[in-house]
């Protein structure tokens, strides 16, 4: 309701009072100067009562909005948890806010799950390493990295001296070795008809053995694949061709390039057989068998996990890193990349803890450094338990001493009660 018109009234009936006294008491002095006195004052009565109106109404309005403001500020506490001691006191408003979940601690058996980092690398039995038998120098190149070759595919033709000599002498004992097998021949006909003498035949068939064992020889050491040499080729020239089915992973050769016989030219690997070096600290190897299956992601993507099995776990452990090296086979690498860093989840089947109070991994939060859990007292009360932790499989971890399995424990909205301490 609005103050202004009856003050405004009020002030001026008073101004117009005390006008009418004044000009009452002024007309004694004569009928002009009580007639102009008497008019005189109207303007700043009018001014006085507006002015008056602005006043009061300011002061009834501050006074009015004070009132309510001061009536809500005490009407509506602020809703926050109440810390005592290691208790936490909230209410279902605050719950529900800080989306606190409860859960019942578990007597169930669980298997430990070991992480571990590594790198996808080729299956070494599914890589050759192709090089030079003799020195020589390139002359073509036939196969480039990422082409995939069959066995037996060309890769490079090389020309080398040293296989020429090595080939020419191959020619040489061949003729040697025929003219030993004619002569035993001759002395074995001679020694029916008497004409000579069984010793001769000997000597002549121990001559004619000794060439045949060097031609071996000879022609193992001048094939550049370590078979059977081919004559028919020109000396010096031989190609250098793939063993096994795979991709060019590797090339080190050029045109015109000269080639020692302890140098790699090609690298050939299948690159659909992969397997994973995991690198497991000493603490869970006992854990770590052959056979265990493991879950591996690559680390630039781990929307899409890929299975594989524990092949190996290597006896020896490094000094420096404290770790053993696990292999780790994979069944299809077809969108994978040797060279890749993985994380690996190994499911262990190591024993199973079956009398140990399980919660969610989410119930845990570290308080000063050490693991604590909000055990629930009542429906708006849950204190903080230091806990000493066991094994975990990821979603699930083993609490082995601090609680006990039926404990009703928070597995959501831990880190909303944790921030109220440091409050």
């Amino acid at each position: 309701m609005s103050v202004r018109p009856p003050v405004a009234r009020a002030l001026r009936e008073w101004a117009r009072t005390k006008s009418t006294t004044r000009g009452a008491q002024t007309g004694r002095d004569g009928g002009v100067r009580a007639f102009t006195n008497a008019r005189a004052p109207r303007w700043r009565v009018r001014l006085v009562a507006v002015i008056g109106g602005l006043v009061v109404t300011a002061i009834v309005t501050r006074a009015f909005h004070g009132g309510h403001a001061s009536v809500a500020t005490a009407a509506v506490p602020p809703d926050i948890p109440r810390v005592e001691g290691s208790r936490i006191r909230y209410s279902a408003a605050f719950a529900k806010r800080a989306g606190i979940v409860v859960v019942r601690a578990t007597l169930a058996p669980i298997s430990p799950v070991v992480n571990a980092v590594g790198t996808l690398d080729f299956d070494p039995a599914y890589v050759a390493a192709v090089g030079a038998r003799f020195r020589g120098f390139v002359t073509r190149v036939a196969r480039f990295e990422g082409d995939r070759v069959e066995p037996g595919a060309l890769l490079a033709a090389l020309d080398s001296p040293e296989l020429g000599e090595t080939q020419a002498a191959v020619l040489t004992l061949e003729a040697e070795k025929q003219a030993a097998a004619s002569n035993l021949e001759r002395e074995s006909a001679l020694v029916l008809g008497h004409l000579s003498t069984p010793r001769e035949a000997e000597l002549a068939a121990v001559e004619a053995e000794r060439y045949e064992n060097l031609l071996r020889a000879a022609r193992r050491k001048a094939a550049p694949s370590g078979g059977e040499a081919r004559s028919s080729k020109k000396l010096g020239r031989y190609d250098l061709r793939s063993p096994v089915k795979g991709e060019v992973v590797e090339s080190n050769v050029a045109p015109g390039q000269t080639v020692v016989p302890d140098m790699v030219a090609f690298r050939i690997a299948d690159p659909d057989h992969l397997w994973v070096k995991l690198d497991v600290y000493e603490r869970n190897l006992v854990r770590v068998h052959v056979g265990d299956p493991v879950e591996l992601r690559p680390l630039a993507n781990k929307s899409k996990p890929f299975e594989g099995r524990v092949a190996r776990v290597s006896p020896l452990i490094d000094g420096n890193t404290r770790s053993a090296s696990v292999r780790v086979e994979i069944s299809n690498a077809s969108r994978l990349r040797a060279g890749q860093p993985v994380s690996a989840r190994i499911q262990t089947s190591a024993r199973r803890y079956a009398r140990a109070a399980v919660v969610p991994t989410s119930s845990i939060t570290l308080f000063e450094g050490k693991p604590r859990i909000f055990v629930k007292i009542d429906d708006q009360t849950v204190r903080m338990v230091p806990v000493q932790l066991g094994v975990t499989n990821g979603p699930e971890t083993e609490v082995a001493r601090g609680i006990e399995p039926g404990d009703e424990v928070v597995s959501a909205g831990a880190f909303a009660l944790k921030s109220e301490l440091f409050r």
